[in-house]
């Protein structure tokens, strides 16, 4: 099936027609077939086309429902407009801010509290089945923008780009080629469409006809144990605290390994994963475990998988054919291996490859594997005394007493040194985390501030939000204690 000059939405409808009632989605025990799929769509663009949604209309959907979120992907397509998914755990001033940073017309959502407190338009696939329109999507859309992407914005301000059916599909392409992926497996979808991965993995299952288990963005651990056990599910992308929960409950409950033997490829992505979790998913949960490594302005940069994770567990793995890294000086010069120093990639499947800073800072061994020593800035000084934040942050997440952490530095006003912060996500006491912190830290290298929480604010990638982290310094001292 050629797809690169094609609306996406046109692929998906030819699914439809060809299999009406072959199943396409599950979603909390429900299946959903494609007529389904395509009917609850035909009815959503009555509503958009209600609303004022026309060709050239960018619209955002803030969906609690990922089936119900992708059946208004398709409805917005076939109006050939663009659509923007914004994470549903996300407050109001932050939709308000993506929404004027994105340049959004109009904001639907199937939350009725969404509805009702940020003045969106809910929408329902109530009647769905009885809707009479007729889905078509326009010859020569392939060329208008389809998703407006974003950034994951853990730092600063999210950024937004407006990206077409053709060069969309066109980067799923060359994502299947980088992975060595000749069609689709049928796997488990886990987070949010606001995540660039997420989204990408669903279209692309969508566009090749494949069946998919979608997760709800609220579950259980146990609920992701006994998805990952069907044996429909192929492949998986989790987040390092995800591989580190589903670690904690298989020793457990003292599971025999590998806990998934049928899975083919379980990545751990959307941040740095501890080389000790790295190495007890490949012993106890699955071989098929991967490092992937990552940035949002390039896609997949290298990954470490197979029986070299027992050997380089510390490291994100060799670099994809079709990516070169190199790593230079301040500079601008290559380093020599083994030489820490900017990272810099460049994806050489793009029709005009530029070299990319990716803010990290890394090496390469003699060997040729990429090792990330944290981000470009982590470092905090405090009495002329540099401490990598990077690697505090991974130390602190050996402890068994934490979750997942996050390290940053705030200037002082008064002694130009920077002040240390330093929040935990934990389900233990704070007394303990902080005794554990205490422990393992040298007295320099100890944070001046620490907030002990059970759940640290996250982005639409699940990735802990240092942005959020940094205005409750600067808004509420109460969040945090002295150390």
């Amino acid at each position: 099936m050629q797809f690169e000059k094609r609306n996406m939405g046109s692929i998906i409808l030819d699914h439809a027609n060809d299999d009406p009632t072959a199943a396409c989605i599950e979603q909390d025990g429900v299946v959903y077939t494609r007529e389904l799929i395509i009917n609850a769509a035909s009815s959503l663009r009555v509503l958009f086309q209600q609303h004022g949604v026309v060709p050239g209309s960018s619209v955002a959907i803030i969906a609690v429902s990922r089936v119900t979120g992708l059946q208004a992907m398709v409805a917005i397509w076939s109006l050939n407009a663009a659509v923007l998914f914004i994470d549903p755990r996300q407050t109001i001033p932050e939709i308000e801010t993506a929404k004027s940073a994105a340049g959004i017309d109009f904001v639907f959502t199937d939350s009725k509290s969404f509805a009702r407190r940020g003045g969106y338009t809910l929408m329902s696939t109530d009647n769905a089945a009885s809707s009479c329109a007729i889905l078509n999507f326009p010859i020569g859309s392939h060329s208008s923008p389809a998703v407006i992407a974003s950034s994951s914005g853990t730092t600063g301000a999210q950024k937004y780009r407006r990206v077409s059916h053709e060069i969309y599909i066109n980067g799923l392409i060359n994502t299947a080629r980088i992975f060595d992926i000749k069609v689709p497996e049928t796997g488990l979808s886990v987070g949010s469409l606001g995540f660039g991965a997420v989204l990408r993995y669903c279209i692309s299952l969508l566009m090749y006809g494949k069946f998919f288990m979608s997760m709800p963005l609220v579950f259980k651990i146990t609920d992701l144990h006994n998805a990952l056990l069907r044996p429909t599910t192929r492949v998986v992308g989790l987040p390092p605290v995800l591989v580190r929960d589903l670690l904690e409950f298989c020793q457990n409950e003292k599971m025999e390994s590998p806990v998934y033997p049928h899975i083919k490829r379980m990545a751990s992505l959307g941040g740095p994963i501890t080389s000790d979790d790295l190495t007890a998913a490949y012993n106890l949960l699955t071989p098929a475990i991967q490092n992937v490594y990552s940035v949002s302005r390039i896609g997949a940069i290298s990954i470490l998988k197979g029986t070299a994770i027992l050997k380089k567990s510390e490291s994100v793995g060799k670099p994809f054919p079709a990516v070169t890294v190199q790593i230079l000086d301040e500079n601008g010069q290559i380093c020599r291996p083994n030489t820490v120093g900017a990272v810099v990639a460049t994806a050489n499947w793009k029709a005009n490859p530029e070299p990319v800073n990716t803010d990290d800072i890394g090496l390469i061994d003699d060997d040729g594997y990429l090792f990330i020593h944290g981000r470009s800035g982590q470092v905090a000084t405090r009495r002329s005394i540099n401490i990598n934040l990077s690697e505090l942050e991974q130390e602190i997440k050996q402890l068994s007493s934490v979750r997942d952490c996050m390290a940053f530095g705030v200037k002082s006003d008064e002694t130009l040194d920077d002040q240390v912060y330093l929040a935990i996500e934990t389900r233990a006491s704070t007394t303990v985390v902080k005794q554990d912190v205490k422990k393992a830290l040298a007295g320099y290298r100890r944070p001046d501030r620490i907030m002990v929480t059970k759940k640290l604010p996250r982005n639409a990638a699940n990735k802990i939000s240092l942005r959020d982290l940094k205005h409750l310094a600067t808004i509420s001292e109460l969040e945090y204690e002295d150390f």
